[in-house]
């Protein structure tokens, strides 16, 4: 019996870090937490020529006090359809990538028109520093907990409208996202312990995703990448 290999050939490798920031505001004062991820590109040339991407890092996790609910970003954006009329339209609307960090159009709103080469425009955004401001529209998903113990209670959270699941006096305060070397952040699973028994399923404790609740269209790979 003859074995086949499918086999990949590697070559050149870039990567960049983004680092998102919120400050929010709340009763009690101004809010602040961020979180650096790491965005790998390699070069593949079997089954075809093209360009694969890894993240790795984990959710903005931003504790708004004693009784609160967290407000967690994360590393993803796969809530919320994008409705467009076509192709073109589709890939202008899109401000936070599926599973890349942040998308190409906001990227070159904010750093210059994009080089032909996508691992010479990694390795350009690399370089770049000084935070931007960014607005709620230009965010992965947002999520909270009902419960921070209990991953089936996680609420869905509007980012243009933080009041509805934080609270009546929570509010963005600023929004900034910069291309960085700081250390990928560590450390969610200190706070969401529940992370580590969900790695092979979904929130809701389902081995499969059939998104009829948002426990069960979100898994650990949501909020954590350091693995």
């Amino acid at each position: 019996m003859a074995a086949f290999v499918v086999a990949r050939y590697y070559f050149r490798t870039e990567s960049y870090r983004y680092k998102l920031t919120f400050a929010v505001n709340t009763s009690e004062g101004v809010k602040r937490g961020s979180s650096v991820t790491e965005v790998t590109f390699w070069e593949v040339s079997l089954p075809e020529h093209g360009v694969m991407h890894k993240l790795h890092g984990e959710a903005l996790y931003l504790d708004l006090g004693p009784g609160r609910r967290p407000l967690i970003a994360l590393l993803t954006s796969q809530l919320h359809p994008i409705h467009a009329k076509n192709q073109l339209e589709y890939q202008k609307a899109i401000r936070w990538s599926l599973d890349a960090g942040p998308g190409g159009n906001m990227l070159s709103e904010l750093y210059g028109p994009p080089l032909e080469d996508r691992l010479d425009e990694v390795s350009r955004l690399a370089r770049m520093r000084g935070a931007h401001r960014i607005t709620p529209n230009d965010l992965p998903d947002l999520v909270t907990l009902a419960d921070i113990n209990d991953p089936k209670t996680v609420i869905d959270v509007d980012p243009k409208d933080l009041k509805a699941t934080l609270g009546p006096d929570v509010s963005w305060n600023e929004i900034t996202l910069e291309s960085t070397d700081e250390p990928i952040t560590e450390g969610i699973k200190n706070k969401l312990v529940w992370l580590p028994a969900h790695y092979s399923g979904m929130l809701d404790g389902s081995p499969y995703r059939d998104k009829h609740t948002l426990a069960n269209s979100l898994s650990a790979a949501d909020f954590d990448q350091n693995w």
